[in-house]
């Protein structure tokens, strides 16, 4: 793919021994490219998924093959396309040295079996084409089956293109130098300058400001002389802004993403940490649970060619305790020999508290379990 930007909607066409996608996956890159709501959503979605990293006692036997960046990348091509393809790096004995991230938008289904991949080298096309089992094809759930699955936001394309094209409209405005908003006609003697000069310091000067707001320009006219103010431009500025934020409100629905973290606060809404944490409880559960889950099912097959055990491996979680609520057992776990005092001080932030570290005057467990305890009640 030579750009993201200008491409046709329709994007390239698929070979005549290739499976067409049902959407272009060039055009899904420049629905990606379009909206900033849009694009965030899909990045805070991935690194949601697969931003831990891998977790479990056999997690570096995978790490060795799949780096937490690729894994991310791949996560993202999910969100974006539907689709991600990973290429099986094996060496000479058959064994899996290496698994590597193929961008989506390059990948196609051969018709014969197979898959092929299209990238621009400056003005060449180079094509590689891979066996069945080269490739590893991971589909997000889609109703409509098929040889490739569609991105579930798609249900939103209008709505991108519409924040698009608001966008466009807005600047191609300012880049041809704006629209004047009244045009001044004039039929009659020629005016003389003084007058010239009060028409044009009473909309330069007199009525800008709150406080000049519904002023009145008087003007002595000789007799045959006429003077016409007529509106230009139109007082669209506020449905523009009110149509922005119809339709961005919208993605964080179809992507399934709290507002707030694509920077949306709705009306309504307090904001208060309770509010935040079961916005975010229900982002893990319904949006970000589900796509882990399949990756980790990939993952376990891995681990099982690799040797490792498959229930050892996983990709980690988003922690979603609430913060602070970690240091209400602290004073249990200094008192059971779990923290030391000073892996207690350093998670409970307690020297800006007043419980630091004398020389010579190193506190027990007992003693800085109960001074914990009577901190952390203060806090």
């Amino acid at each position: 793919m030579k750009s993201v930007h200008g491409l046709e909607l329709d994007g390239q066409a698929a070979a005549a021994d290739e499976r067409p996608w049902p959407v272009s996956p060039h055009a899904l890159a420049q629905l990606y490219q379009m909206d900033p709501t849009h694009a965030r959503a899909c990045q805070v979605k991935a690194e949601g998924v697969a931003g831990g990293g891998l977790a479990g006692d056999d997690a570096e036997a995978l790490a060795d093959v799949l780096a937490t960046e690729d894994l991310v990348s791949i996560a993202l091509d999910l969100e974006v396309y539907g689709n991600a393809f990973v290429e099986r790096v094996r060496d000479r004995t058959g064994k899996l040295t290496g698994l590597h991230r193929l961008p989506a938008w390059s990948m196609a289904r051969k018709a014969g079996g197979g898959y092929r991949q299209r990238l621009w080298q400056q003005t060449r096309e180079k094509t590689t084409n891979f066996k069945e089992k080269q490739i590893a094809m991971l589909r997000a759930p889609c109703p409509l089956g098929g040889h490739y699955s569609l991105p579930g936001y798609l249900a939103a394309e209008g709505v991108v293109q519409l924040l698009h094209a608001i966008t466009r409209y807005n600047q191609r405005f300012f880049e041809a130098g704006a629209v004047p908003e009244h045009v001044i006609t004039h039929s009659g003697p020629e005016m003389s300058r003084d007058q010239q000069a009060a028409i044009r310091d009473f909309f330069t000067r007199e009525l800008r400001g709150v406080e000049n707001s519904r002023k009145t320009l008087f003007l002595s006219l000789p007799e045959g002389q006429e003077i016409n103010f007529q509106a230009v431009s139109q007082d669209g500025d506020g449905k523009f802004l009110d149509l922005m934020k119809m339709a961005r409100d919208l993605l964080p629905t179809a992507h399934g993403v709290p507002p707030r973290l694509l920077g949306i606060v709705a009306s309504g809404q307090l904001g208060g940490s309770g509010e935040m944490t079961g916005q975010m409880q229900a982002f893990e559960t319904f949006s970000l649970a589900p796509r882990r889950r399949l990756l980790n099912n990939w993952l376990r097959d891995v681990a099982t060619e690799l040797g490792a055990r498959p229930d050892e491996v996983a990709l980690q979680g988003v922690d979603l305790t609430p913060a602070g609520d970690n240091r209400s057992d602290l004073p249990d776990l200094v008192s059971a020999g779990i923290v030391s005092v000073e892996e207690a001080r350093a998670m409970a932030d307690l020297e800006s508290h007043g419980l630091t570290k004398s020389a010579g005057d190193e506190p027990d467990e007992a003693s800085m379990a109960e001074r914990l305890s009577r901190i952390l009640e203060e806090l």
